[in-house]
């Protein structure tokens, strides 16, 4: 089966990154914790045998994501603009009619592994979604097969709590997996796991 992996991220030289974090760390230390966790997140991607592209807002420039894209054969493209759920919905339906194997990972999980990006691309031989969900209650990592990724249309949400894509999910009686739980870097207390 053919696979894609979308990793969604803010392009951290041109626009503000991690503003949860403004009132602890300056912008120049916010741009390098932002920087420095999408080369891994790029990393472990790039050790699959897959089509790998990244979605950056608001726009692909610079030299960061030209060093990233080269050094990780990862192919960048403008993030549309709107809320998470359109987004989310926008990558898996521009992938739609060419792969059958779908994800979209968040940049700004230090401890992804290999492991969670092939348990999640095995499970899809059985399930229709498979989230990796984060102790805050969100995901940082979805995976879908044929049209399941609907479950993101007409959301209209910026923040998608992981229990709402199961309700969706079992609405509809589509199968889903979760995968081992990680931590995305959001706050103050976060900035221990990096």
């Amino acid at each position: 089966m053919s696979t894609v992996i979308n990793i969604v991220s803010k392009n951290p030289d041109f626009t503000e990154c991690k503003t949860r974090l403004k009132s602890l760390l300056s912008r120049e230390e916010r741009v390098y914790i932002t920087k420095h966790m999408l080369d891994i997140t790029c990393s472990v991607v790039s050790e699959f045998n897959t089509t790998n592209i990244l979605h950056l807002f608001p726009n692909k420039e610079g030299k960061f994501i030209k060093n990233l894209s080269n050094k990780y054969n990862i192919m960048p493209q403008i993030q549309r603009a709107g809320r998470l759920s359109d987004k989310i919905h926008s990558i898996f339906n521009q992938d739609n009619l060419i792969f059958e194997k779908k994800l979209v990972i968040g940049a700004d999980i230090p401890s992804l592994s290999i492991d969670e990006i092939s348990e999640c691309i095995n499970s899809l031989d059985e399930y229709d979604c498979v989230f990796g969900p984060s102790n805050d209650g969100g995901f940082y990592l979805v995976g879908t097969k044929a049209n399941a990724h609907f479950i993101f249309e007409n959301l209209n949400m910026d923040t998608i709590l992981i229990n709402s894509l199961i309700a969706i999910c079992k609405k509809n009686k589509i199968s889903y997996k979760l995968i081992r739980e990680l931590k995305d870097i959001d706050c103050e207390k976060d900035l221990l796991f990096i």
